[in-house]
């Protein structure tokens, strides 16, 4: 930044340096629970989309998503669609799934965020 005096003002040049750092990113990010039909998952892979699956809010850039542990006829791809595998029996199955945004020109990335995801086949 560069300030110089005019009209009645004399004198020298004021120069100044100042770097505006990138904000937080304040992601927030929560599981649901989710139910699907047992006659549907016997006849077929059923896929659920992100938005069905999880709630995040404040994301500043690109989501990204990551499975951590879970039943493994379970899967969760990075832009969050879950897919339960043909023949999953009933119950009720809890995923953990680590959430991430990547930022973007004003914010930085958040760090992962594990939510549980909850899977009921009835």
């Amino acid at each position: 930044m560069k300030v110089t005096g005019k009209g009645n003002y004399t004198g020298t040049t004021l120069e100044a340096s100042y770097t505006i750092k990138k904000a937080s990113n304040t992601m927030t990010a929560k599981g649901k629970t989710v139910t699907v039909k047992k006659a549907k998952v016997a006849k077929k892979t059923q896929t659920i989309t992100a938005k069905k699956a999880f709630t995040v809010s404040k994301a500043n850039g690109k989501v990204s998503y990551k499975k951590s542990n879970g039943n493994k006829k379970i899967k969760v791809s990075s832009t969050g669609k879950v897919t339960v595998k043909k023949g999953l029996k009933k119950g009720t199955y809890k995923i953990k799934v680590k959430i991430k945004a990547a930022g973007d020109a004003n914010h930085k990335a958040s760090s992962w965020k594990t939510v549980t995801l909850k899977i009921k086949i009835k």
